[in-house]
């Protein structure tokens, strides 16, 4: 199970999106970073700037939360939110947009985001600018975490929100493009950023003094993902199982000194088990011409379709409005949902001929995902 939706599910059990209190942080006139505090081991960030004529919101937070939201926003300005940006379709970055939109807030996205239940209005593949007030505010793409996360500077005020592309606190969960990806993403990061800018991640620690990170807090962590990736990798290859490899005295070394280590060690395991998954290069090959064979719709009967579509040598599942996975080969019939862990996957019918006739997807029971893919057998159309 992806490590951000447990905390995500965590966080709904406790009810936090209601809680009223923010710490409300002023980088100058136009730009505020809020910090609405969960009674959770995380607290969530999103950004306010203000331009002449309205307000951009960067991440919406939760619906539960929206009017207290807005009425901390009022307290700074009584301008309407006129745009969001959405960081990926992880819930608290989005869940309340429907409510900016219905009053007026045009929604920008990466374009993979249309395949999550994400309220969006406008997609952008690489790259958007937007200038607001005195400030010009940039997203961009980048393939850390989650197949549509973005990054967004605030250029004039050089403040860069990364959302969950980085922790400060703790192991990032680095996606289905895996270490390699959450690398180029802080080193994108520190490419645009100085020893002044402020660093803006989603989750957030409990400390006060953490809510907000620096250029030196990037280097420490990619530093420590690197070493934890490679650890991690060796004692796999040794023939080390998940469990002995938690508790491997060098990995310990690693993230004792964490901030977040006695409230999130338990994740441990599973951020081990994606970096055994996606980093471990144990996939099995198939040509080009092969995996082209995949593609197509699978339709079952009540319209729950999977669209399998095939991208830079690699193969996706899709459908709008609910879910994009890559697919990992682990055999002519078998694929790995990449980065949910082995327990989702996808197992197709492969006539002798090579035709492909059906998929059935396989999926962790009561799992997160078991509700948005639906198991079932899907007949390719």
């Amino acid at each position: 199970m992806k490590y951000s939706i447990i905390i995500f599910a965590i966080l709904l059990t406790t009810n936090v999106f209601t809680q009223n209190d923010y710490l409300i942080k002023k980088i100058n006139e136009d730009v505020y970073i809020f910090t609405e505090i969960w009674e959770a081991d995380n607290n969530g960030n999103l950004g306010v700037v203000i331009g002449k004529d309205g307000v951009l919101l960067i991440s919406t937070l939760m619906r539960n939360s929206v009017e207290n939201l807005e009425k901390e926003i009022r307290k700074i300005t009584d301008k309407p939110v006129k745009y969001i940006i959405n960081s990926d379709h992880d819930p608290y970055n989005h869940h309340a947009n429907k409510y900016f939109h219905d009053r007026g807030a045009t929604i920008f996205s990466h374009q993979n985001l249309k395949y999550s239940p994400a309220f969006t209005d406008i997609l952008f593949e690489r790259s958007i600018s937007i200038p607001i007030g005195n400030e010009t505010v940039t997203a961009y793409h980048t393939p850390s975490h989650t197949l549509d996360h973005i990054d967004i500077y605030l250029e004039k005020s050089n403040v860069l929100f990364m959302s969950d592309g980085f922790r400060g606190d703790w192991l990032a969960y680095t996606g289905p493009n895996g270490i390699d990806g959450y690398l180029k993403g802080i080193d994108k990061a520190l490419s645009i950023s100085n020893d002044h800018t402020i660093i803006v991640t989603g989750n957030t620690s409990k400390d006060k003094e953490k809510y907000l990170y620096n250029r030196n807090d990037l280097i420490k962590m990619r530093q420590i993902h690197v070493a934890f990736t490679n650890r991690v990798i060796e004692l796999h290859k040794m023939g080390m199982d998940v469990e002995s490899i938690t508790t491997d005295t060098q990995i310990e070394t690693l993230v004792k000194n964490l901030q977040a280590y006695d409230t999130h060690l338990p994740s441990l395991r599973y951020l081990i088990m994606q970096t055994v998954e996606v980093d471990s290069d144990e996939a099995y090959t198939l040509t080009n011409e092969e995996l082209s064979s995949y593609v197509g719709v699978y339709e079952l009967i009540d319209n729950r379709n999977i669209e399998i579509v095939l991208q830079s040598g690699k193969l996706y599942a899709r459908k709008e409005g609910a879910f994009l996975f890559e697919l990992t080969p682990l055999s002519k019939t078998k694929f790995d949902i990449r980065g949910l862990t082995i327990s989702n996957h996808l197992e197709f019918h492969v006539e002798s001929t090579g035709e492909v006739k059906s998929l059935t997807s396989v999926l962790e029971k009561d799992g997160w995902w078991f509700n948005i893919i639906k198991e079932g057998t899907r007949i390719k159309k």
